[in-house]
């Protein structure tokens, strides 16, 4: 009769790597973008282990399962978030185009890659309506989603007045110019904000908006033309261009906060050209918002990809990225 000893604290049965190594691993692929040839040489060249990019492929797909709990109660909890920002980029998979998505605020960052640009997707992250205050660029899905309480953002405003700026037509050119000049001086307002009462910042806000309608009305353009098209999208989206002076704790009237939050994927993208697989599209969404909510948390992404593969391997509770 045979008797086995238990493996010392810490050993995984039938892996070469333990924790912390594989959670270096993880990192070094999700978050510095390093290939599997690059690993196998650091492996090799550092470590003094000769290991093949199979078995570290093999690395990479337990440190994604080992995220697959806290991703999806993230996932479950972006429904309830007060305020969201959302934009999105392009993704390849196989070469084929995806979309990877982003759904944050100051705490939280949730990402999902989808072969789809419509607006199902934001219906099947958010739920058919969304009770909170979004802020979005102008695309067409966000527009679908339909939501009361969405902020547009205005720097994709001002870009599209700027190009009326650049066309031959002279009086194209003069009602870009004033329109320009009046969402600037919103801009300031917004920043020297604090120096006003409230009544006297939205009798301020209120003389501004009442500019920019009157001028819209004054400066008739033909259908079919730049400024027409610009003037339209102006009167018909006029209360999603404004949420942000009446709830100032909910809205930026930017949708920087997304854009910021979308940079680290887009190197990615760029190192990698995306992904091959079923599995590297998971892994790449779940390593993602891990290392952005944890940068928005101000916690350390290393720290978690461990405690995460701890849970996995030794039946440990997992960590959270829910925002406490």
């Amino acid at each position: 009769m045979c008797h086995y000893p238990k493996l010392p604290e810490g050993v995984i049965e039938g892996q070469l790597f333990g924790v912390r190594l594989q959670a270096l691993i993880g990192y070094m692929k999700g978050a510095l973008g390093a290939s599997y040839t690059e690993l196998e040489s650091f492996c090799r060249d550092v470590l003094g282990v000769e290991v093949s990019r199979g078995m570290l492929c093999n690395v990479v797909n337990r440190a994604s399962e080992a995220l697959e709990v806290p991703y999806e109660e993230l996932k479950d909890s972006i429904p309830q978030q007060k305020q969201l920002n959302i934009d999105e980029t392009g993704w390849k998979d196989s070469g084929k185009g995806h979309r990877v998505w982003v759904f944050c605020n100051q705490l939280v960052a949730f990402f999902t890659i989808s072969a789809s640009r419509g607006s199902q997707v934001l219906k099947e992250v958010l739920g058919e309506n969304f009770g909170g205050a979004l802020t979005t660029d102008f695309f067409s899905a966000y527009i679908s989603y339909a939501s009361e309480k969405q902020q547009f953002c205005l720097a994709h405003l001002i870009r599209d007045i700027k190009f009326l700026i650049t066309l031959p037509d002279k009086k194209t050119q003069i009602f870009g110019e004033k329109l320009l000049k009046y969402f600037r001086s919103l801009f300031r307002l917004w920043h020297r904000r604090s120096e006003y009462p409230d009544e006297e910042f939205q009798k301020k806000v209120q003389r501004i908006k009442a500019s920019i309608s009157n001028h819209i009305a004054r400066s008739p353009f033909p259908k079919g033309t730049k400024a027409h098209t610009l003037q339209r999208r102006i009167l018909k989206r006029w209360k999603g261009l404004f949420m942000f002076t009446e709830h100032q704790e909910l809205y930026q009237p930017t949708n920087n906060e997304a854009e910021r939050t979308l940079r680290h994927i887009i190197r990615i993208r760029r190192q990698t050209q995306g992904s091959i697989s079923y599995a590297g599209q998971r892994w790449n969404e779940r390593i993602a918002t891990t290392l952005e909510t944890c940068k928005k948390q101000n916690r350390s992404p290393w720290s978690f990809l461990v405690d995460s593969l701890l849970a996995f391997h030794h039946s440990k509770n997992y960590p959270t990225l829910s925002a406490s």
